[in-house]
């Protein structure tokens, strides 16, 4: 490979952000007038697990057997966290045989092991007293280190500043690990991005319902964003000065975000239509997972998020599933009609359902009966219960008004052929790799 690759991987950066104050943004846009910037189409789902791992291994979410942060585990009831272990598929440079040093990628806890490879573990990292780096010796060396912020919260200030203390941290470690390692991939991510727009989203954005000009934090994105570009300007001036100036840069968003219009309580819905059955009559609130079901009358139930994933009680795989066959198929059918036409308070709702096999190539792992997107992802379905009307004021799980959107960013230096088109997010590890091998 002739060229050094950096990799700036923003989590959650839309471009309608970067479309909006690219002329605030002169370390990022003095890249993209270099070459080309445009909507990088998010994986389906939008969501950082699995996306960051599609992007750089080409493979998408069903491939890969990764659907989300969580996963039910089949034939069981019960949940699990993806980490970094789920994660089989190797990255581009790994299969490239190349020299890589890696901050923060998700799924990136533990951190991943590569004989020609420096890794700092990703934002579920509980805590430095663990092993979150490889070689493990690199963490007692690194000092004060911030994995994530608190950002379902009303202490908006303090968050601010720890948000700009995570990341003003990363990054200086991202410099230093840039003059002490010999490499030829640099991938750095900054959850901060994200972070900041579930934190500020509805003061910042005039779409969002309930945003208010004029309001006191208004400007913190936009400040949060400059502070960003000035540590992407330092990095990219010691990326260069390292490699000679034989450097390719890529800046790219596993997806975007955007103002949401409202919350639904997908459960209630079940309940209503008689796909789900309690034993009890729940507390307002209270969690799906939390909740005593009747398995022997239930025939779904649903987990919540930025996209909500539908499970079919189904005998011979849940441990008390009462639905068969045949009768599997027509309930597929069934609830993605009537789920496309759940109305909102504001008129129709624009509901996608999808069956996993409707788009992936492959479906592995522990994959979801239906995937469903509320009103175009502007409506978070939440999975608790307990309600009397399932659309619900706020978010169930604390203060967040942003939802994920599949408008992410591809800026880069260095590849001309593309501007202001869609790139597709399982293009990235091709078109970055076959590029910087030329």
């Amino acid at each position: 490979m002739g060229r050094r690759t950096l990799v700036i991987a923003l989590d959650g950066f839309p471009f309608e952000v970067y479309a909006r104050f690219r002329d605030e943004l002169s370390n990022i846009s003095g890249i993209a007038d270099n070459g080309s910037w445009g909507v990088l189409r998010a994986i389906d789902p939008p969501i950082t697990v699995p996306a960051w791992a599609s992007m750089l291994t080409g493979r998408d979410p069903g491939e890969l057997g990764i659907y989300g942060f969580r996963h039910l585990k089949r034939g069981s009831y019960s949940g699990y966290i993806v980490s970094s272990v789920n994660l089989k598929a190797r990255y581009m440079w790994e299969s490239m045989g190349l020299r890589s040093i890696v901050i923060g990628l998700p799924p990136g806890y533990p951190p991943r092991r590569y004989d020609r490879g420096v890794w700092i573990s990703d934002f579920y990292t509980p805590d430095t007293n663990r092993v979150w780096t490889y070689p493990p010796e690199l963490g007692r060396s690194i000092g004060r280190y911030i994995f994530d912020v608190e950002y379902r919260t009303e202490e908006k200030d303090r968050a601010f500043r720890e948000l700009i203390e995570m990341t003003r941290l990363r990054w200086r470690v991202a410099r230093r690990l840039m003059e002490e390692y010999r490499w030829d991939v640099f991938v750095i991510h900054e959850i901060g991005v994200d972070r900041a727009h579930h934190l500020f989203q509805k003061y910042y954005d005039p779409e969002h319902p309930r945003y208010e000009p004029g309001n006191r934090y208004e400007d913190y994105i936009p400040e949060y964003y400059r502070v960003l570009d000035r540590e992407i300007g330092d990095l990219v001036g010691k990326a260069r000065e390292v490699s000679g100036g034989e450097l390719s840069i890529y800046v790219l968003s596993d997806h975007g975000n955007q103002a949401q219009r409202g919350v639904y309580a997908i459960n209630e819905w079940l309940i209503e239509n008689g796909y789900l059955e309690l034993e009890e009559e729940p507390r307002r609130g209270v969690d799906i997972e939390e909740a005593r079901i009747r398995w022997g009358r239930t025939k779904v139930w649903a987990w919540g998020g930025y996209y909500a994933r539908v499970f079919i009680n189904r005998r011979g795989r849940e441990p008390q599933g009462i639905v068969d066959g045949e009768e599997y198929l027509d309930l597929l059918g069934e609830l993605k009609r009537k789920m496309k036409t759940i109305k909102a308070p504001w008129g129709y709702s624009h509901n996608q359902v999808y069956e996993p096999s409707e788009l992936y190539r492959a479906v592995r792992g522990d994959p979801p009966d239906l995937i469903v997107y509320m009103d175009n992802l502007r409506t978070r379905p939440v999975q608790s219960i307990g309600y009397e009307n399932p659309w619900l004021e706020e978010n169930d799980r604390g203060p967040d008004d942003s939802l994920h959107s599949f408008n992410g960013v591809f800026i880069s230096d260095s590849y001309a052929g593309f501007r202001k088109k869609d790139l597709h997010a399982l293009d990235v590890s091709k078109t970055i790799f076959q590029q910087d091998q030329k």
